[in-house]
């Protein structure tokens, strides 16, 4: 009983050890070094690294419905070989065969639908930019 006591105490004593983390001591700045400077130094850290701080809202989040409309893809691919996996492997099941197909018809239905509501929707703001600021249309970042 002793000694699983003290494997424990020892046990709780090691893990606990873990929480305790050093202190990180961050780099103190040279006496001479201006405020110009540190500026200078994080506008090629943040060009170097493909980070501008000039990004609008707009930006952002174009770059935010690319990723989702990339990920779109990925899982319309994904469902078009698992249903073709379902039907080469149905071996002449016809239910296998028709809930192959209808995961193939859902998959083209279901990526047929938000494509055409990010064109439309696209094609929307687009036309109401041009027609409250001016221009040619179909200026964007996509």
């Amino acid at each position: 009983m002793k000694k699983t006591n003290t494997l424990k105490i020892i046990l709780t004593i090691f893990i606990f050890s873990f929480l305790i983390l050093p202190t990180a001591q961050a780099q103190v700045l040279d006496p001479g070094t201006s405020q110009q400077d540190l500026e200078t130094q994080e506008t090629a850290f943040l060009d170097a690294a493909g980070l501008n701080k000039n990004i609008s809202l707009g930006q952002i989040i174009s770059f935010i419905i690319k990723i989702l409309l990339s990920f779109l893809g990925v899982i319309f691919i994904v469902l078009i070989i698992y249903a073709g996996f379902m039907w080469m492997t149905s071996a002449g099941n016809e239910e296998k065969i028709t809930k192959a197909k209808s995961t193939m018809t859902a998959a083209i239905i279901g990526l047929t639908i938000v494509l055409s509501a990010f064109l439309i929707t696209f094609f929307v703001i687009d036309q109401l930019l041009v027609a409250t600021k001016g221009g040619s249309g179909l200026n964007s970042n996509f």
